[in-house]
């Protein structure tokens, strides 16, 4: 009958749509869970320390744009004459952190969705 074809083509579109919409969900999950486990470093700055050269700052973010860690490796920029010195080059090291971090995150994303 009529209303059992307007039903099956109504269950069909309805579900053939909840098919695709799990699917995007998962591969928005998937994305999630890479971005979480992806962790970019960046540096700033350089001095030597027993002869080697070393970053003055490190920082690492993850694709959330979460910091996960940040070191600042040279004790000079922990001198109070230092701290304009030391703000300077954590927010460069921040914001070379975060520019990285939205490209790859574009990489990635274009990847898994």
């Amino acid at each position: 009958s009529l209303h059992c074809l307007l039903f099956i083509l109504f269950y069909e579109r309805m579900f053939g749509k909840i098919g695709e919409m799990k699917k995007l969900y998962d591969k928005y999950k998937t994305l999630q869970k890479a971005l979480k486990n992806l962790v970019i470093r960046a540096k700033e700055g350089e001095f030597e320390q027993n002869g080697e050269r070393q970053p003055r700052i490190l920082i690492d973010i993850n694709g959330e744009m979460k910091i996960q860690d940040l070191q600042i490796n040279d004790d000079t920029l922990l001198d109070p004459k230092e701290k304009k010195e030391l703000q300077k080059l954590l927010m460069v090291a921040i914001t070379k952190a975060q520019n990285k971090a939205q490209e790859v995150v574009q990489e990635k994303t274009k990847e898994i969705l």
